[in-house]
């Protein structure tokens, strides 16, 4: 049995991408359905359904932006609600929930009565109001990453550490290490390329599925934690890291320790890339 320290850090870089290919029929689609007509409006519910495997919305919650095509209202409300009422100056008595053009729509807070949780109330055109944004929401003030002081600033590493090699197989470490103080990632997803993902033999305290974009091609893993057990990863401290080891058996046609073959080609943390840090 042979012994190599070899070891990569990726360091977690937020973004958005409306196409992924490791995930080419992923998407969030949004259902607006008309169900009733009032006198002066119409009565719809919204829908939104997350068709993507491994980004999932995190804290505090999704948002949802529209513009409506002519001078529509929301008059009530229920299972969300606008972030902004605007100018509903002109209306007497009975006021709408929000005038805006452009309504922001943000979750309700967890433990909201299940009644409040079920439809929209506008006024005016029902014609396929522009759907303008679906990102996941944030609070500047309670959000905003906090993140434990290191070289390289950022929120979220990951280890990968290359531990043991024996004749006919190879092991790998990887370890997932929170350093945003505001931020317990729950639920969280791993996703890796490497081209041994095809003789993956053992994988210890992560959970595992192969992701096979490309159909014959079986290079592309997502990991996850073990629910009640490491599926819930603390902000920074000594409870904010999570690990697991990864057992390959090795094809001598393709195996090598050189020009850095060992390591992943791509790693996402919740669907987000990570990127090697600068030197």
């Amino acid at each position: 049995m042979e012994t190599s320290r070899a070891v990569f850090n990726f360091l977690f870089l937020a973004y958005c991408d409306a196409y992924d290919a490791l995930d080419p029929t992923g998407n969030i689609t949004i259902k607006w359905d008309v169900i009733s007509w009032t006198p002066d409006g119409y009565v719809a519910v919204v829908t939104m359904f997350n068709f993507q495997q491994y980004r999932h919305i995190q804290a505090p919650g999704w948002t949802l932006g529209w513009t409506w095509a002519k001078k529509e209202v929301i008059w009530a409300m229920m299972g969300a609600q606008t972030t902004e009422q605007g100018d509903c100056s002109k209306y007497k008595g009975n006021i709408p929930h929000c005038c805006k053009k452009d309504p922001t729509v943000v979750d309700l807070l967890p433990g909201t009565p299940y009644n409040h949780r079920l439809q929209i109330a506008a006024r005016g055109d029902p014609e396929s109001p522009y759907l303008a944004s679906v990102v996941a929401g944030a609070n500047k003030n309670s959000y905003a990453p906090l993140v434990q002081c290191t070289s390289h600033m950022c929120p979220i590493r990951i280890h990968w550490h290359v531990k043991l090699n024996y004749k006919e197989y190879w092991r790998v470490k990887v370890t997932i290490t929170n350093f945003n103080y505001r931020m317990n990632y729950s639920q969280w997803n791993l996703v890796v390329q490497h081209p041994n993902l095809d003789n993956l033999t053992q994988i210890f305290s992560f959970k595992y599925k192969p992701l096979t974009p490309y159909a014959a091609i079986n290079d592309t893993a997502m990991l996850w934690g073990v629910k009640f057990y490491n599926d819930f990863l603390n902000q920074a401290g000594p409870l904010g890291n999570v690990q697991s080891e990864l057992l390959f058996r090795k094809d001598a046609s393709t195996f090598t320790f050189e020009k850095g073959w060992a390591f992943p080609r791509r790693i996402y943390f919740n669907g987000d890339n990570c990127v090697m840090p600068p030197p």
